[in-house]
């Protein structure tokens, strides 16, 4: 919870299938009327790709701190920072009316964690990150806690249903 709001993040190493779980996982709440903010990490080193020759690309050049542009009901804000804390971002989401974040990526932090592996060898990373709920992989895993979830590659809709009950349960506290 951040700010009484559930914050769920989904982790894995690079190509498992984080942007593509996310985006189901945004779909399938607000098929229930769940309203969904995301975060997604850009954990590949730089900056993340930009609009080249948009005058909120010419302000941030100039120096701006945070430049944005709003259009047909879209605001699109850039802020540059030497670094970035999870909580410094969610504390912007706060501000918004939403019912439920999902993070993307930010191993590190100490949320509610989906994790993905592609491979035997990516199950060091149960022993990397902390407060992992479920696990989403090709392969059986051998669950040492009761609390953490398996499930399948092939079993997408039984994770869709252990996930609205997460997300229902979450919002009721």
């Amino acid at each position: 919870m951040f700010n009484d709001i559930p914050v769920l993040q989904v982790v894995g190493f690079k190509n498992s299938g984080k942007t593509s779980l996310v985006c189901n996982m945004i779909k399938w709440a607000s098929e229930f009327g769940i309203s969904v903010s995301s975060c997604k990490h850009h954990g590949h080193g730089g900056k993340p790709d930009t609009v080249e020759n948009t005058d909120s690309t010419f302000h941030q050049q100039a120096g701006a701190e945070i430049s944005g542009v709003e259009g047909d009901g879209v605001l699109q804000l850039s802020i540059s920072r030497k670094e970035w804390k999870l909580d410094d971002i969610l504390s912007f989401y706060s501000y918004i009316k939403t019912d439920l974040i999902i993070c993307e990526g930010f191993k590190k932090e100490r949320y509610p964690k989906v994790v993905l592996l592609r491979e035997r060898s990516d199950d060091r990373i149960l022993q990397e990150v902390e407060n992992v709920i479920a696990v989403i992989a090709p392969f059986p895993i051998e669950n040492q806690k009761d609390t953490i979830a398996y499930f399948s590659k092939d079993k997408m809709k039984e994770f869709s249903h252990w996930y609205l009950k997460w997300v229902q349960k979450a919002l009721s506290n």
